[in-house]
């Protein structure tokens, strides 16, 4: 680099089409002095004391990783949370039960990471509403993907609308379909995308929005839904870079959900030639608003920081190797394994 001098936080490519977030997620870095805000500039006396090993030089690299361990300590802990829930929640009995418990999911992990990480409301939850190609985007994707999902869950499709339309209650049924679809989306995009994906961007854009994605895949679900989720972070993680705007998140995930419920209606109505239709409708629409935002949106998001310094194999070993992500990571698997086996 030369006589180049490093800032990190200032350096970094803030590549939203949303300023005012750009602004607000670098004052976040800047004026946050916690151990997991990965900040650093050159300053030639500042020195870091290992075990067993004389004072050294504190580096770009060195404080990425020191700050990478940090947040994998705070993601641990919160993924650990969320698992409890999942699998306390298994075997619900009330509706009220089952709102709680999603509520507990992906409510009080959100909570632990905003509060720890000090992450303000501009950060957590930017919520611009421009960026209309963005909001065409996010509700073209949520109809792909919920297409998707009808495919890859013809197998199981029959069992789950018949344990939904066991209730005959159909209030209760309707409630608890409209609070999935409204506020337990926006929950967990609050949780992914709100808390895990800017405490990671830190460490780079790609990065961040791969693990993200990643920890939705890996959360327990049937295996289809793993693939939703997988491809949900994907594009949720691009959509919010893009914008600036949790409101793309969310959006695309109410998409998602509320198609979900009206494919299961369709199975439970034993109508199987329009299941076929409606998942061929799903993607010719999907594709033609996924065109659109292609068409208003030509300049390229490249999605590239320069002001990291670990490759992406040893960010994601770091992120992995502290106390509490270890056995989520480990749980996370063996549950996806035993899925998997059934």
């Amino acid at each position: 680099m030369g006589n180049e001098r490093i800032d990190v936080t200032e350096d970094f490519e803030y590549d939203s089409e949303n300023e005012q977030y750009n602004q607000d997620y670098r004052h976040w870095r800047r004026h946050t002095r916690e151990p997991f805000v990965f900040h650093f500039s050159d300053n030639s006396r500042e020195h870091v004391y290992v075990e067993g090993a004389p004072p050294v030089s504190l580096d770009a690299a060195l404080a990425e990783r020191q700050a990478l361990m940090h947040c994998s300590t705070m993601l641990g802990a919160a993924l650990l949370i969320f698992l409890l829930s999942e699998v306390l929640g298994s075997q619900w009995a009330v509706t009220g039960v089952r709102i709680l418990c999603l509520v507990l999911k992906y409510g009080l992990p959100t909570l632990i990471l905003t509060k720890l990480c000090k992450l303000p409301q501009p950060v957590f939850a930017p919520a611009s509403l421009g960026a209309i190609p963005e909001m065409i985007a996010a509700v073209g994707a949520g109809m792909m993907i919920a297409a998707v999902y009808s495919t890859a869950a013809i197998g199981t499709s029959v069992q789950t609308s018949q344990r939904l339309f066991a209730y005959k209650d159909i209030a209760a049924i309707g409630t608890y379909g409209v609070f999935d679809t409204l506020a337990v989306s926006v929950l967990a995009e609050l949780f992914f995308r709100g808390s895990l994906l800017p405490l990671l961007r830190q460490f780079g854009d790609p990065f961040a929005v791969l693990v993200t994605a990643l920890i939705g895949f890996l959360c327990p679900n049937e295996l289809p839904e793993r693939i939703c989720e997988l491809l949900i972070g994907l594009a949720a993680g691009y959509l919010l870079i893009r914008s600036g705007s949790i409101i793309k998140c969310a959006a695309l995930r109410i998409v998602y959900s509320a198609l979900k419920y009206a494919r299961l209606g369709l199975v439970y109505a034993s109508e199987e030639i329009r299941l076929w239709q409606y998942i061929i409708i799903l993607l010719g629409i999907g594709t033609v608003l996924i065109l659109f935002f292609v068409h208003f949106r030509r300049t390229k998001l490249m999605l590239q920081n320069r002001k990291t310094f670990l490759p992406m194999k040893k960010k994601l070993y770091y992120l992995t190797q502290s106390v509490p992500m270890l056995p989520w990571l480990a749980a996370s698997l063996l549950l996806m394994l035993l899925n998997l086996l059934q």
